[in-house]
């Protein structure tokens, strides 16, 4: 498989912050000053960087785990889906 070389600029940094705090694509892109079509690219881009991830709840947990973002930069419904995900995870994996 492909595998995108990225790296985590400024705005991709911006980005992922944004995504933590439950924006769309259409709001980060007004926040940016970036077009809809250079959003989802740039999102893209991140998640090449983040590792093998499809989804904005998988972006927040490795940024989270690599050390890009504190909980406390989440949004309440964000942080609730990271928890809940987790726990059913580790359910998982000790049955």
């Amino acid at each position: 498989m492909y595998k995108h070389r990225a790296t985590m600029t400024d705005r991709r940094y911006k980005m992922l912050k944004l995504i933590a705090k439950g924006y769309n694509n259409k709001q980060i892109a007004r926040k940016l000053g970036m077009t809809l079509s250079n959003t989802t690219f740039q999102k893209w881009r991140l998640y090449c960087f983040l590792g093998e991830i499809h989804t904005a709840i998988d972006a927040v947990y490795m940024g989270l785990q690599m050390g890009l973002l504190q909980d406390i930069e989440l949004s309440e419904a964000m942080r609730e889906e990271i928890y809940d995900n987790e726990a059913e995870k580790q359910m998982y994996c000790h049955a």
